[in-house]
């Protein structure tokens, strides 16, 4: 795989903060203000202290509200178990021998293990801890802490509540469900074999995340799957559609009992069928915040 660029690397992570990733909700008859927030796991926390009254929107929040509530054991337990291949399914099954030489090589040169460790493994976690470590080695990001995570943990030390707008059910079919093993398991090769263009769309990403571009950012999302024509990922664009649709009609009775602080994916704001745009045809007022 071709060298980032150093200048790549600064511009990547100079980039500067708009006010597009924070918003507060009001109107509707709320008492309360409420706030929108959309993460990135593959951002160092650090990044927070660049987003204009976001601590202050945190700690005046009563509630925190996230997909689903991250620091659960049995969550935890639940998505490990789902993680691993039912009926004694193996990764080398889902592979042709050209295929497994391919996964094994890569995997070894990047993880230092291979398909021998990681047979049982569902494709898809292992491509994602795949283009996780890769995307360490090109751009020094270390954190483990995930930043819904984050928001998570301090509230449950500050003692606020923590709510989830999914159960780890529903977390399981997002991650796992939405193509079969044996798509995914072609969706990891195709990924290997196109290495620099699955890494120049994740640095792509993450710029327009850095610089607050929700729509742009939705809009390279779906696009990417579009042109890319899986029917899984398609598919994964519609779930989440429907997800997003689901989560404002859950919002709205938070929100007018709570003054809350909804932390989700950066995925889920941008886009005609964003949250901010829903919660907008809903009657609310969602506005950026700028300083």
């Amino acid at each position: 795989m071709r060298k980032i660029s150093l200048f790549i690397y600064v511009i990547l992570f100079s980039f500067s903060i708009n006010a597009q990733l924070l918003w507060k909700i009001s109107g509707n008859g709320l008492k309360n203000h409420s706030y929108l927030f959309g993460t990135n796991n593959l951002i160092p926390i650090q990044f927070f202290d660049s987003v204009p009254g976001l601590y202050r929107a945190f700690n005046s929040s009563e509630v925190v509200i996230g997909e689903m509530i991250a620091n659960n054991v049995d969550a935890t337990a639940k998505i490990q178990q789902a993680a691993i291949m039912p009926n004694h399914i193996k990764l080398k099954d889902l592979l042709s021998q050209e295929e497994q030489s391919l996964v094994d090589s890569t995997l070894k040169s990047t993880l230092k293990i291979g398909i021998k460790e990681l047979n049982m493994m569902n494709p898809t976690l292992i491509l994602s801890i795949y283009k996780m470590e890769i995307f360490k080695k090109i751009t020094g990001f270390s954190d483990d802490l995930q930043s819904d995570s984050y928001f998570q943990l301090v509230a449950t030390e500050k003692d606020k509540k923590v709510i989830g707008l999914e159960t780890v059910e529903q977390q399981i079919n997002v991650l796992f469900g939405n193509a079969s093993l044996q798509q995914q398991a072609d969706i990891l090769v195709e990924s290997i074999k196109k290495s620099e263009q699955t890494f120049s769309k994740m640095l792509q990403s993450n710029k327009l995340y850095r610089a607050g571009k929700i729509d742009e950012l939705a809009a390279e999302f779906q696009n990417k799957n579009s042109k890319n024509g899986d029917e899984s990922l398609i598919d994964y664009d519609k779930k989440m559609d429907n997800r997003n649709s689901d989560w404002v009609t859950k919002l709205p009775s938070y929100f007018h009992d709570f003054s809350c602080f909804v932390a989700v994916d950066a995925l889920h704001l941008g886009g005609q069928n964003g949250l901010v745009k829903l919660l907008q045809k809903k009657g609310y007022k969602v506005t950026p915040i700028l300083n």
